[in-house]
């Protein structure tokens, strides 16, 4: 397992003593162009600034092209597992958007959260971009810190907030690498209400949260990088191009309006089978994470009210309105 972090993490960075027991497995990928540590080690990109410095944010910034430019440097491995920390700050998502189409072999899993409201929309903007396509993750984690800061106490300023977050998720963090290492049908997606990484697919089926308040405290795996023989540089068994775009296309997608869209779904299901008379059930998902808003229960439930609909004669068949663009924001 690698852990790659940046130098411009607000929560992420390496002054966050939660990080250290990780320090084997640990690299601080420095946009900035400089080495920023001797505690772990750095990986250095080609970044110069121009002028005063100033930079964009986002895949048009400087930072993020003079990494892309390095970034199969960073590739050293196969068959890893690759866990991108980010945060609040949308520059640290670059390597995961500069790895994320060039790492056929390995296992990618991205810690995120979004920018605080009130930052600046340049900010939230590169967030909405450097996140826009996730089909590549094994895993996904999305920490919803605006949920959070609802939550806070009103009468402490900023640099208490972001203190209570680092704690909050460095005391998850041996939790969240934990349940990666252990990940064997993926992609998942890291579900709050259960507090474990449940398969996009088996979604409904895989969540129990009788456990969800037993977090693990310390590394249950070797803290050591994976090192690939030449044997293992790809995989033993190799799809033909039509298998292998078609498991790309099938694949489910970690969505940041899951919950919503599985809402939805559920709920015409409910009208689809009132209106024509059709005994059904649907039990409400708990799940609280960024699942594909479809898993194998919703399939279920809808390959039931199919059947039940073709037993009723075409003409006396009710369909309930539904606009896809209203509703879901299509």
């Amino acid at each position: 397992m690698r852990i790659l972090i940046t130098d411009t993490g607000m929560i992420w960075n390496k002054d966050n003593p939660f990080l250290e027991k990780y320090k084997d497995i640990l690299t601080v990928v420095c946009l900035d162009g400089k080495k920023v540590t001797d505690k772990y080690e750095c990986f250095v990109s080609p970044y110069k600034p121009v002028g005063l410095g100033m930079d964009n944010v986002g895949i048009e910034s400087g930072r993020f092209k003079a990494l892309a430019s390095v970034a199969k440097k960073l590739m050293i491995g196969y068959h890893e597992d690759i866990v991108f920390l980010a945060d609040n700050e949308p520059s640290t998502l670059y390597p995961y958007y500069a790895l994320k189409d060039i790492s056929e072999y390995n296992h990618l899993h991205l810690v995120a959260m979004p920018p605080l409201r009130f930052e600046v929309n340049a900010k939230t903007t590169a967030f909405k971009e450097l996140v826009s396509d996730l089909s590549n993750l094994d895993s996904f984690l999305f920490y919803d810190i605006n949920k959070k800061l609802d939550k806070f106490d009103k009468g402490k300023g900023l640099d208490d907030f972001l203190g209570f977050v680092t704690d909050d998720l460095g005391n998850m963090l041996p939790h969240i690498l934990n349940g990666i290492h252990h990940i064997n049908e993926p992609p998942c997606f890291f579900d709050f209400a259960s507090m474990k990484y449940v398969s996009l697919e088996g979604g409904f089926d895989d969540i129990d949260i009788t456990n969800s308040r037993q977090l693990a405290t310390e590394p249950e795996f070797p803290l050591a990088r994976s090192i690939s023989t030449l044997g293992l540089i790809a995989d033993p068994f190799y799809p033909d191009d039509s298998e292998y775009v078609k498991d790309r296309v099938e694949r489910p997608v970690a969505r940041f309006d899951g919950k919503k869209i599985c809402n939805i779904l559920r709920d015409q299901r409910l009208k689809l089978a009132a209106a024509n008379n059709i005994p059904f059930e649907s039990e409400e998902c708990p799940s609280v994470g960024p699942c594909a808003g479809t898993c194998e229960k919703c399939d279920r439930e809808a390959d039931f009210l199919r059947e039940a609909l073709e037993k009723i004669p075409r003409e006396k068949r009710v369909y309930p309105e539904f606009d896809a663009e209203s509703e879901v924001g299509l």
